[in-house]
């Protein structure tokens, strides 16, 4: 039975519809694209040989983590299913298309911080020999 002089407020009506959005429809996208992006980045460090192994266990214990949510957030509704392949396909995509990940120094924080380097990016690739081979 529906009570008809239950009064809501537009606010909050437009706020349980985005938050309702959000969760159906972008949260299954940023995990998909979380665990992909993990993955990559796993397989990256762990081939790369340099890294320590506690450092490998946590970024796969992680992404594991990550994957397995992802799975039981799949579980609960079909309808998050194909958003989280989405993210899953948007991230294959985009991780396919880098070429290098640097860490360069930023010229006034000091601090090292992720630069992309694109595979189309003929500039940014020779940079990157460049200074690859001013190192050997």
């Amino acid at each position: 039975m529906i009570d008809h002089s239950l009064v809501i407020s537009p606010t909050a009506a437009f706020v349980f519809y985005l938050k309702q959005g959000f969760f159906l429809y972008v949260w299954p996208m940023i995990i998909g694209f979380l665990t992909i992006l993990g993955y990559q980045a796993l397989g990256r460090v762990s081939m790369a040989g340099t890294v320590k192994w506690p450092a490998v266990f946590a970024v796969g214990s992680v992404v594991s983590m990550i994957s397995l949510f992802g799975w039981t957030m799949m579980v609960r509704s079909l309808s998050m299913i194909p958003f989280y392949g989405c993210g899953v396909g948007l991230a294959s995509a985009m991780m396919s298309r880098i070429y290098a990940v640097t860490l360069p120094v930023h010229a006034w924080l000091k601090i090292p911080l992720p630069r992309v380097i694109w595979r189309g990016d003929a500039e940014g690739i020779e940079k990157l020999r460049q200074a690859l081979r001013a190192r050997v």
